[in-house]
């Protein structure tokens, strides 16, 4: 990437995440980015980096030769009208729920195309993100950008006829943990345990579960019974898992989640 220019229309969260990961980790200078949003103070933390800052979302797609489009998709249209005309022969990449390269490609000819779906963990350097494939970016390229996501996380590359079903396994579902471990807390608050205690002993032990689904070997299945004994307390807590349907539920949680980012699909 020592050559290359990069840059961000949209300094939200996931923007700031994958920048940050780059910086930190010295995979560009920060004199080789530039990142444009419509809200100034979004990009003071930038400027205070050393990172190029600008209100004008052309004058990015002019400046870098990779460029990240970190906008909502209900915004995309408005964007792509401003760098319609200065993407051909950059590479562009979509981390848009439900934009599909073929809309995309409609709109910016000439322009090299890549869609990457992260999560929110990239800002704590966590994250996981899938990239489609895109075989008509250079692979020397499309591995720069594949770079760009590893600086804060793990990467994988699918199809992009994947990319809406990605979300229930990456994309929404840190807020799927989230929701339980809330649960989790108020039950501890309703017993008396402290706040910080519950807090850290939750965590400690999502973490520590998904280090055992990545290094075991096992499936999550075998992952569970390795979990119960007989008869014991955690047999119990299950069999509510399947009185109140528990499987069926996040079966319609993730349909759900798939078919809206197909509403929100061009």
């Amino acid at each position: 990437m020592a050559s290359l220019k990069l840059g961000f229309i949209g300094a939200g969260n996931m923007a700031s995440a994958i920048l940050n990961g780059v910086l930190d980790c010295g995979a560009a200078a920060p004199e080789q980015i530039w990142i444009s949003n419509r809200h100034e103070e979004k990009l003071v933390p930038f400027r205070l980096r050393g990172v190029h800052v600008t209100l004008d979302n052309a004058e990015v797609a002019r400046s870098a030769d990779i460029v990240v489009l970190a906008v909502k998709p209900q915004m995309f249209s408005d964007v792509i009208k401003e760098i319609a005309d200065l993407t051909e022969g950059k590479c562009v990449v979509s981390i848009a729920a439900g934009i599909s390269v073929s809309w995309l490609k409609a709109r910016l000819p000439g322009t090299l195309l890549v869609r990457a779906m992260p999560n929110t963990p990239l800002l704590v350097g966590r994250g996981a993100t899938a990239v489609a494939a895109a075989p008509e970016v250079p692979p020397v390229l499309f591995q720069t950008v594949l770079d760009l996501f590893s600086a804060a996380g793990v990467v994988e590359v699918i199809d992009e006829t994947q990319m809406d079903d990605i979300l229930n396994v990456n994309g929404s579902t840190p807020a799927f943990f989230f929701r339980m471990a809330d649960v989790m807390m108020q039950q501890a608050l309703a017993a008396g345990i402290a706040p910080h205690v519950a807090a850290s002993l939750i965590a400690q032990t999502m973490e520590g579960s998904a280090q055992m689904l990545k290094q075991s070997g096992k499936t999550p299945e075998e992952l569970t019974r390795q979990v119960c004994s007989p008869g014991g307390t955690t047999m119990a807590a299950l069999s509510a898992f399947e009185d109140l349907g528990f499987d069926a539920m996040m079966r319609e949680a993730m349909n759900r989640c798939v078919r809206r980012s197909r509403e929100l699909g061009q």
